[in-house]
């Protein structure tokens, strides 16, 4: 049975998994190159129950024994792009981190975006950040999204704090590592049992700080995200009669390239006779 996710009230968390797919130690391919995968099949579940932006589906592949094993538990993160890469411990308070991020950009504590999900367990960290003058997007659901737009140059987003899934942390570090900034995190177990299972993963301190490289080992790295719903970085599915386009971003370490792609999809065969909707 797939562990479940506990909050910090100790409320279960809706599993994002099931029978029949993909789970940890599942083996996937017929040979060949061995790879650690890590999978989100939907960032953004209510999201996209609801219609609103910002749901994605996402992939991301290192050389096998690679990729850093979690439960499927809480991470507390802190990541940042290439230009404040050098200038962020997770260990340090956040007012001096967003002191040092505004720093490394050559701004002004209050021209700095952070991006916090809507949780009630970042309640302080909210205060915290609106005393320091810094802009705060609150988002409803998913740090993988924002990851993405952080790591891009010229986007209208900083830092990314606070507690989200570790699983969905391997994936933005994976993000970090093709695009060249930073991560930190540490492991955020809310249920004795949880601290078990780290220990059982290797974890022989919880508390430990994990850098990015701890995350994921080298520099050879393949991320894939699709929109389902329109966001910043991805336009969502757009669907035309008997077929559906869709926007893709690829990117990699070896070699460091960044491609969007966009595809037009036909999903009956009448629809390429018809011609395609742009």
């Amino acid at each position: 049975m797939r562990e479940q996710r506990l909050d910090e009230k100790g409320r279960v968390r809706a599993p994002k998994s099931h029978p029949g797919i993909v789970s940890p130690e599942d083996t996937l391919g017929t040979g060949g190159t061995e790879a650690d995968l890590a999978v989100e099949p939907i960032e953004g579940l209510q999201l996209l129950v609801k219609g609103q932006e910002g749901s994605i589906s996402a992939v991301a592949a290192a050389p096998r024994g690679s990729m850093l094993r979690t439960p499927d538990m809480y991470m507390s993160k802190l990541i940042v792009g290439p230009g404040a890469r050098g200038s962020i411990d997770i260990d340090a308070p956040v007012s001096e981190n967003i002191d040092a991020i505004a720093a490394a950009l050559g701004r002004k504590m209050s021209e700095i975006t952070v991006a916090v999900l809507d949780r009630d367990r970042h309640e302080s960290l909210i205060t915290e950040i609106r005393r320091t003058g810094a802009r705060i997007q609150i988002r409803p659901e998913g740090d993988l999204t924002p990851a993405i737009a952080v790591g891009m140059r010229g986007a209208d987003l900083h830092a990314i704090i606070g507690i989200g899934g570790a699983p969905e942390g391997i994936l933005a570090a994976a993000v970090m590592k093709c695009l060249g900034g930073e991560m930190q995190a540490r492991m955020w177990p809310t249920q004795r049992s949880q601290v078990e299972r780290l220990e059982e993963y290797g974890f022989g301190d919880p508390e430990r700080k994990l850098t990015l490289d701890d995350l994921i080992e080298g520099s050879d790295v393949v991320f894939a995200a699709t929109g389902i719903t329109p966001g910043e970085t991805l336009n969502g599915v757009r669907y035309f009669r008997g077929g559906a386009r869709t926007h893709t971003v690829v990117m990699s370490t070896e070699p460091r390239v960044v491609r969007f792609m966009d595809t037009i999809h036909a999903l009956e065969p009448e629809a390429g006779r018809r011609g395609f909707q742009l």
